[in-house]
């Protein structure tokens, strides 16, 4: 697998596209109801395999992140610390 640059933007993406399944998901389970179907067949171990792949995909990216966030801010502080005692001294 090769690492691809995931901006906010391009995350909000991502999460649309999951967020349309699940609409689409809720929708069946809705007009199953109405149509008083009671049970659909599908494949709901397949399913289900993915959707935790996906959620420790997701688990570990966001741990990934945090370790980012953590280090940009040790840079940010770092860069503010250098800026102080640049200004302090004579």
């Amino acid at each position: 697998m090769t690492l691809e640059p995931y901006g906010p933007e391009r995350l909000d993406e991502l999460t649309l596209r999951l967020l349309d399944v699940c609409a689409q998901l809720r929708g069946m389970a809705r007009r199953s109801r109405d149509e008083q179907l009671g049970v659909v067949s599908l494949h709901g171990k397949k399913a289900l395999d993915w959707i935790a792949r996906l959620e420790e995909w997701a688990h570990k990216t966001e741990a990934d992140l945090e370790v980012q966030v953590m280090k940009a801010r040790g840079q940010r502080k770092a860069l503010a610390m250098r800026g102080s005692e640049a200004k302090s001294k004579p």
